[in-house]
């Protein structure tokens, strides 16, 4: 029968023999949305007689099992039989296992009980323990499935719940366990956050997916979560990782994105657990990058020039090292399509064990073309989807390398007045490109005079600070153009434009050229203002 309204939901926990718990803790529950469940559906009690039979079959033998070598372990003697749970008349659930206040900086595994999930949740408690963390094992049933025998089925969920965290306390980590009873699609994620959990560890999607759209258990998760999202097929290359074997070989995907930079962010987590090798799988369309750089466009889109190709190994390098202490072994491929199918061919080529990836959270349209999603169902290596989060907005993200700028002039009064600025964010050992932009190729000679006044207008004493300064005339009928394409060429760290130039007050607020160069830009774009007259 359904619960009545007033009575709260059911949880247990489990802690591992490495955790000790003050007697008579308050068991919390909250229903969630499960594990890797399925979609709920009504469906009669004679369809599900087997599945029940096993439940109550695993309720009756298994969970007396189970906790009598949890006893065993807690006490370091003879098993002893445990008492079932019992109901408080206010309807809250007491747990005869002992349970663990969780500390910030846990792991959260959510589990159906199949292989994959057993695996990933050896994953799990193998991490735990590296950094002595609490572990929570989770699974998820829909109200819905316990209409009919509800207790019995309930009871052996928690006994497979039981008979899970003893394996996983055995490896060292402290477990916990919950079973939660509950449709909505956010509860899992909502857990998770309640216990401040750092990382989710799921196993894969059962089956084949018919079709790549949004609809399933895994998918539910990553759309709702907010935290790192592992998925593992195997846990055989952790295991040789954490056991200090060899190095885990992770292949982070990289593109211009937010998504890379959180991605890269979360490696340097990673890498607290153990020593890890760090490739760089970059996907690229030849004409796109060609149209973004400024570059000649070749014959055939498979023609991809020297220079281009070095552009984008030293960008993808900065991408993906900034913050981790070492240059990474980039890697390119040329695709047309889908890019999650060239990054997960990529990284298999590789013999990567982990591929890396930033996700933003995507409508089911949205998903058709999310890298992060079609990786989590697609590829044969673990995947971690690394979240963008509002970090600005909390006061947690990292200070901007402004190493590079792009400084743009066209030479007028009121153009000029914005370079002293610019310079004055330069901090040092800075590399400045002051340009300026002509409309067709002149001779040579007045190349070299538009050079010499561009470096008229550099302020002094910059020496102390150590400030380099590179003066170019740039040749493009189309100035924003010229300017957004320049500042990919240089991986400018900052665009630095005057408010109005020739223009004067033509303009009435922003001159039309730093209106163009802010629309166009991929960079950071400052736009200056001069101080009033």
């Amino acid at each position: 029968m359904p619960r009545p309204p007033d009575q709260r939901p059911r949880e247990e926990h489990f802690a591992g023999p490495c955790s000790p718990s003050p007697e008579g803790s308050e068991c919390e529950h909250r229903a969630t949305s499960g594990g890797l469940g399925r979609e709920p559906r009504r469906k009669s009690f004679a369809r599900h007689r087997g599945w029940r039979r096993r439940i109550c079959a695993v309720a009756m033998g298994s969970r007396s099992r189970c906790a009598a070598t949890v006893e065993q372990h807690r006490r370091g003697g003879p098993a002893r039989d445990v008492k079932s749970p019992r109901s408080n008349p206010s309807g809250s659930r007491e747990s005869a296992l002992p349970f663990i206040r969780s500390p910030s900086m846990t792991i959260v595994c959510a589990t159906d009980f199949s292989e994959g999930a057993r695996q990933a949740a050896t994953v799990a408690a193998r991490l735990a323990a590296r950094r002595e963390r609490p572990l929570w094992l989770v699974h998820q049933v829909h109200p819905d499935q316990l209409i009919v025998a509800a207790e019995p089925v309930r009871e052996g969920l928690q006994a497979l719940l039981r008979e899970e965290a003893s394996r996983l306390s055995g490896l060292g980590a402290q477990v916990e366990v919950a079973l939660l009873e509950d449709g909505s699609k956010r509860a899992l994620a909502d857990f998770c956050s309640q216990r401040d959990a750092r990382l989710l560890v799921v196993g894969p999607p059962r089956g084949e997916v018919p079709y790549p759209g949004a609809g399933g258990s895994l998918d539910r998760i990553a759309q709702t979560t907010s935290m790192p999202l592992l998925r593992v097929r195997d846990a055989a290359p952790f295991q040789d990782w954490l056991s200090g074997k060899r190095p885990l070989r992770v292949m982070l995907g990289v593109d211009r994105s937010r998504g890379t930079l959180a991605a890269r962010l979360w490696l340097e987590e990673l890498g607290r657990y153990g020593p890890i090798e760090l490739l760089a799988g970059h996907v690229y369309y030849v004409y796109e990058q060609c149209q973004r750089l400024g570059l000649p466009v070749p014959a055939t889109m498979d023609d991809a020039s020297p220079l281009l190709q070095d552009m984008l190994l030293h960008e993808v390098a900065t991408l993906a090292g900034a913050s981790t202490g070492h240059a990474p072994a980039v890697h390119l491929r040329q695709g047309v399509g889908r890019a999650a199918d060239h990054l997960v061919d990529l990284a298999q080529e590789q013999e990567a064990d982990v591929l890396v990836v930033g996700t933003h959270h995507h409508t089911a349209l949205g998903n058709l073309a999310s890298v992060a999603h079609h990786a989590l169902r697609l590829a044969p290596m673990a995947v971690v989807a690394v979240p963008v989060r509002d970090a600005a907005s909390q006061g947690e993200a990292p200070l901007p390398q402004v190493r590079r700028l792009l400084v743009a002039t066209d030479l007028s009064s009121l153009a000029d007045e914005a370079i002293p600025l610019a310079f004055a964010l330069a901090p040092p050992g800075a590399e400045v490109h002051l340009v300026t932009v002509v409309s067709e190729t002149g001779a040579p000679d007045w190349h070299r005079d538009l050079q010499r006044k561009l470096l008229e207008r550099v302020p002094r004493g910059l020496e102390q600070r150590e400030v380099r300064t590179h003066a170019e005339v740039l040749i493009g009928k189309d100035v924003a153009l010229a300017l957004t394409q320049a500042a990919e060429r240089m991986n400018a760290d900052l665009v630095c434009i005057g408010s109005r130039g020739h223009g004067g007050l033509k303009e009435a607020l922003l001159g039309s050229v730093a209106r163009q160069v802010l629309a166009q830009s991929r960079r950071p774009v400052l736009v200056l203002r001069p101080l009033a007259r």
